[in-house]
This record gives structure tokens, C-alpha cells and sequence, in this order.
């Protein structure tokens, strides 16, 4: 447990425990990390499935996509799992050869569909990126459709919000053909939207600056209707990319720089009982920081709350979940080493008193 603060509100990291135990079987699993509450209240969680013994680099075993995912659900506000069940889509192709393939977010609707988007991966083991596609469950999880176009441009989805009846999908139109960090001029992160519940999408919106340096973002609604973007930029970590959407995302402000003391690659925020909680890797890629702000823009100073070896870790995702008592806390989901680049799949909690 680590007390992240001990002012009004209390904010405490919590409950740890392995969702996944890929060491038993020598496999591993980064990216990938979906959650979404469904219509008749359970969770379901993804996680990748991959070889232990392939690499995105030589000699980095486990840090790869060669594999397919896998989801859990529970009944009981993420506290019990049930039994793994295979994303057929993602295996499917693996089996195929084609692409390889990870869901990293996912958003229910309100009639009950849930939508889940797929990174589609060329390469043996993550990049280059294909366009991205996403699948629909109309029975909260039990079958799938086949896979239905998202953008027509090469990318990775980063982050996808639904509210009042929109799907708004975040993409970084940037096919890493010549690296992960962003290295062409004119590439983007655009908002792609559906009105049809994930039946269809177009070009909401762009969100203007240089990518030039960037990899990773997010975004967040605020409860006054703004729009919160955070990208990272690997020539400036210790700070993040921001820019604010006063409108939703049809407009933007000036990008800024919005400090983090302990950097955070790949950022995930989320928002419980009036506080924001940012989560990252931290220096050197091998630790894991949470902050919080009660704003989404000024951050604290950041807690390390673990420790891991070097290789990739701290991929990860977060969703809000309401228990029985009506209180919300935070759900956290994240890679986490057991031997070098091989990685369990970690819950933890925050809490917010």
C-alpha cells in the first residue's frame, strides 16, 4: 500500500494482486489492456497472450504482440474473475499470420453494445501498424462480430470515450514505418466519432500541433465538457503535450507543457470521486508513478508505486468502478516484469476517501 495522499481527500494505492500469472506458462503480455463495465453491471477485462521467448528487440524475450487476447469478466465490481476466454478475432489472425493484434480500449453503449478496438501490427512483433478496426459484442462479451473499419489511416488508437450517445476515438495517424517516436512531418492524432454505436465512423476532429518527437496519448472529458488531451513527447519527458478542447473536441486551445516530476510514458488518466489520478512508466521505463490533481492539468509530485526490471513494463489502463456502498475508486490494470521483458498482468486499486 502507498498513501499518494494524506490531505482531503485521502488518496491511498491499493490492493495489488496478479490478474494473470503468465510465468507459470512462460508467456507475456504489454499492450492490450481494454476494460469496460457492461449494461447489466459486470467488468470485463483484456489482456495480451503472447510468447515468451520473442522480442521487439534482440534479445528482449517477452516484449511482443505475438500472440492474441484473452478477457475475463466479473460479476462482483472487479473483486472475483471468472475462467479466460478467447478474443476469436485476435487469434484468428494470429493464426493467419497477417496481423497481430491487441485491444487497448473499449466502450459500452447505451443500448448494450460493446465495442472493443484493435491495434493491428504488420511486424513479427509490434510495429509497423495497419488501419484499426474494431469488433462488437451485442450479448456483453459472448460473441463478436467481424472486424469493422475504424480510420482508413495506419495508426494506433490510444484512448476512446463514450458520452451521450458518441463514441469518440482517439488515433495517432502514424504508421511508425520509420520508428516508434514520431519521425514525419504532418502526421496527426485525430478523433475519430460514431453516432451508430460502432456500426460506423468518421473524422471528428484534428488536434493541432507537431508530433514530431511523440508516441502515446490520452484524453479525458471533465465534468464541465472540456476536452483534455496528453501526449508524450520523448524529447521533453518530464513533460507532457497538453492541449484543452473547451467544446468537446471541435475546438482546441495552443498546446502547452504540463510538467510530470517523474515522467509518465504511456499515460492513462482517470477521473474518481472529484480527483484525477495520471498513471505512467516513470524514468528509465522500469517504474511505475501515479499522480493525482484536482484539476487534470496541475499534478502533484508522483509516487513510484513499483519497482521493475528493465525491459517494458507498465503498460497499463485504468477504469472507474462504483461499489456496492456507491463509492468510486479506481481500477488499475498494468504490465508488470517477472523475468526481464516477460510480463504478469497486475491489479491494483486506488482509493479515495
Amino acid at each position: 500500500m502507498y498513501i499518494l495522499s494524506n490531505e482531503n481527500p485521502k488518496i491511498v494505492f491499493t490492493g495489488k494482486e496478479t490478474f494473470v500469472d503468465h510465468e507459470k506458462n512462460n508467456r507475456s503480455g504489454h499492450l492490450g489492456h481494454a476494460m469496460v463495465e457492461c449494461n447489466d453491471g459486470s467488468i470485463i477485462a483484456f489482456y495480451s497472450n503472447c510468447a515468451g521467448e520473442c522480442g521487439r528487440l534482440s534479445g528482449i524475450a517477452g516484449h511482443s504482440m505475438f500472440g492474441w487476447v484473452e478477457y475475463k469478466r466479473s460479476y462482483d465490481r472487479g473483486l472475483t474473475w471468472g475462467e479466460p476466454k478467447i478474443l476469436e478475432y485476435t487469434h484468428e489472425a494470429f493464426l493467419q499470420g497477417v496481423f497481430r493484434v491487441g485491444c487497448e480500449k473499449a466502450v459500452c453503449c447505451d443500448d448494450g453494445t460493446i465495442v472493443v478496438f484493435c491495434l493491428r501490427s504488420l511486424g513479427q512483433y509490434f510495429e509497423p501498424y495497419d488501419t484499426p478496426v474494431c469488433v462488437l459484442s451485442h450479448d456483453y462479451g459472448e460473441t463478436w462480430s467481424e472486424p469493422i473499419s475504424v480510420s482508413d489511416e495506419r495508426g494506433r488508437m490510444y484512448d476512446a470515450i463514450y458520452r451521450e450517445g458518441r463514441i469518440y476515438l482517439l488515433e495517432f495517424c502514424y504508421s511508425t514505418e520509420k520508428g516508434f517516436i514520431c519521425a514525419e512531418e504532418g502526421k496527426f492524432y485525430k478523433i475519430f466519432a460514431s453516432d451508430d454505436n460502432g456500426q460506423s465512423f468518421y473524422e471528428y476532429t484534428t488536434i493541432p500541433f507537431n508530433t514530431i518527437g511523440h508516441a502515446y496519448g490520452n484524453m479525458i472529458c471533465r465534468p464541465d465538457g472540456s476536452l483534455v488531451f496528453y501526449g508524450y513527447n520523448e524529447k521533453d519527458e518530464y513533460n507532457l503535450t497538453a492541449l484543452i478542447s473547451p467544446d468537446g473536441g471541435k475546438t482546441w486551445g495552443e498546446p502547452f507543457k504540463m510538467p510530470v516530476a517523474k515522467i509518465a510514458r504511456n499515460p492513462q488518466v482517470g477521473y474518481a470521486n472529484g480527483m484525477y489520478i495520471l498513471q505512467g512508466r516513470s524514468e528509465n521505463g522500469v517504474n511505475f508513478a501515479v499522480y493525482y490533481s484536482k484539476d487534470g492539468i496541475n499534478w502533484d509530485q508522483g509516487t513510484i508505486v513499483n519497482n521493475g526490471r528493465i525491459g517494458g513494463c507498465y503498460y497499463s489502463n485504468n477504469m472507474t468502478v462504483k461499489g456496492a456502498d456507491g463509492k468510486e475508486r479506481l481500477l488499475m490494470q498494468y504490465s508488470e516484469s517477472y523475468a526481464y521483458a516477460k510480463t504478469n498482468i497486475i491489479h491494483a486499486w486506488i482509493e479515495i476517501d
